[in-house]
């Protein structure tokens, strides 16, 4: 577990919505950063529930490692 004494934060946001004329329907956008303190952020826009697991599965792996 991480240290929290190290100031170290991340944040992660998912917005879903359903797209009713769109084959798969679900849509999410995730904003991402592994450090609060730094200024750049990554964007994914996905389509299915697994793409949206892999995501949060990096970023939590890249959060724990940095």
């Amino acid at each position: 577990m991480q240290d929290l004494s190290s100031g170290r934060i991340g944040a992660l946001i998912v917005r879903l919505w359903i797209e009713p004329n769109h084959e798969a329907g679900l849509r999410a956008r995730i904003t991402q950063s592994v450090d609060s303190g730094l200024t750049e952020r990554s964007i994914a826009v996905v389509a299915s529930a697994d793409d949206i697991y892999a995501v949060v599965r990096q970023w939590v792996e890249a959060f724990t490692q940095g």
